[in-house]
């Protein structure tokens, strides 16, 4: 059994509030319609304190989402990644590094190689 996520316990709160309003909206005693209001209006305000996140659409909007919710784990993809290519990297040829030594080059501009 697996604890409930605040996704499954929102939706729990929402239908119980649904029954409420269902009820409330039946019943014809005053104190009820008010104390449903009541708790229509705080859970309204409680919804609207949490800020509105914005749905892009495309691979760039993916990663940015993914960024946001997981930045260490991202971070370390990119750093194995920049590893990984590093170790990829094309093997110095000894050959063109004994050209580029500066003696070799003086000989080279003067025609003398």
């Amino acid at each position: 059994m697996t604890a409930p996520t605040p996704h499954d316990a929102d939706s729990e709160r929402d239908q119980a509030l649904r029954q409420q309003l269902k009820s409330g909206l039946n019943s014809t005693r005053p104190d009820d319609t008010q104390a449903l209001q009541a708790r229509v209006l705080t859970q309204w305000r409680q919804g609207r304190s949490h800020p509105l996140v914005t749905v892009g659409a495309g691979p760039a909007a993916t990663l940015r989402a993914a960024w946001r919710q997981h930045p260490l784990r991202w971070t370390g993809a990119v750093l194995l990644l920049a590893l990984g290519l590093w170790l990829l990297r094309p093997a110095q040829d000894p050959a063109l590094d004994e050209l580029m030594q500066p003696d070799v080059l003086s000989l080279i501009s003067m025609g003398e190689l």
